[in-house]
């Protein structure tokens, strides 16, 4: 699919399945690593994350995006969309605690060519739903951009239905990632907005999102094992939700890295190169886990079968 072919108009056509939060590669110096992240995104790509099948999220919080500065989040955004090549979407974060900085972000997705880009309210001081709705308003007057929204109501605030429905009038939001620890909350929201909205599971409920009428959800082992998530999205599709379950209880992640380390970057990436796909470290504070556990990585993800690159 050409880079053209991607119509918000028929979002719920293109941004569907696993939506892989992408890593995003250092050197050893910590200096971004482009040359890695698109050797990645290619991997990806060659192994089943395509359209239809699969989209890519770029400068979040898996990719590590608040230690990134701006200069080096629009490159990851650059890299990432000349090294998919129109194979798979690709949208990116564009989060940040400066409306300007968005704003800036928000135009260089535009200027690029980017699918789309995810926004939330911004964090550290607690927002209030008229400063989210203001925040909005301020990008969608900058930018043309499509938007999806990111619902990270672990930082203060569960968007009320109301405020959902004022976001989602605005022409260019087009999506949302979705999660709330309220089932009821998570029910309704997605009944009422999914036919407006591509809207993707942020909370780990494949199947009931699925069943709802979610396009896709959020996942971090296409990074190292896109074939796992491919295979899930197609027995999902096939309605054979049985088979998923049963698929998805066949791997857990480790939780002892979060012990060791804080973000999401240090586990993503110990288990790309526990299976010989380069990442290099977190930058700091954040740290790689501990040389013991690595090693149990590489033994867990060896016998459940992830494809080691040769």
């Amino acid at each position: 699919m050409s880079a053209s072919s991607f119509d918000p108009e028929r979002i719920h056509e293109w941004l569907r399945g696993p939506m892989v939060a992408v890593a995003t590669p250092f050197h050893e110096d910590f200096a971004l690593n482009l040359e890695g992240l698109a050797d990645n995104i290619r991997l990806m790509t060659d192994r089943g994350v395509v359209t239809g099948a699969g989209s890519l999220l770029v400068g979040g919080a898996g990719g590590e995006h608040p230690v990134l500065n701006i200069g080096e989040r629009k490159d990851v955004m650059t890299a990432a969309l000349e090294a998919a090549a129109g194979r798979a979407p690709v949208l990116a974060s564009i989060q940040h605690t400066d409306t300007r900085s968005i704003i800036e972000l928000a135009k260089h997705a535009e200027a690029i060519g980017l699918q789309g880009v995810q926004l939330g309210p911004t964090y550290y001081y607690d927002a209030t739903e008229a400063d989210v709705e203001r925040l909005f308003e301020l990008v969608v007057g900058e930018s043309s951009i499509t938007l999806m929204i990111y619902h990270t109501w672990w930082d203060g605030l569960h968007m009320s239905d109301g405020l959902l429905n004022t976001l989602a009038a605005m022409p260019a939001v087009r999506s949302l990632k979705w999660s709330s620890p309220d089932d009821a909350a998570y029910r309704r929201v997605l009944m009422a907005l999914k036919d407006e909205l591509a809207i993707i599971d942020n909370s780990n409920r494949a199947v009931w999102s699925h069943m709802l009428g979610a396009t896709g959800f959020i996942t971090h082992l296409s990074g190292f094992w896109p074939e796992y998530m491919a295979g899930v999205w197609k027995l999902l599709e096939a309605g054979d939700y049985t088979a998923v379950e049963a698929r998805l209880a066949e791997f857990k992640w480790p939780s002892k890295v979060a012990a060791q380390t804080g973000g999401e970057g240090p586990f993503i990436k110990a288990a790309m190169e526990a299976v010989g796909i380069p990442a290099g470290p977190p930058r700091p504070p954040s740290v790689r886990p501990s040389d013991d556990l690595l090693e149990e990585l590489r033994v867990l993800l060896r016998d459940a079968g992830v494809p080691t690159r040769s």
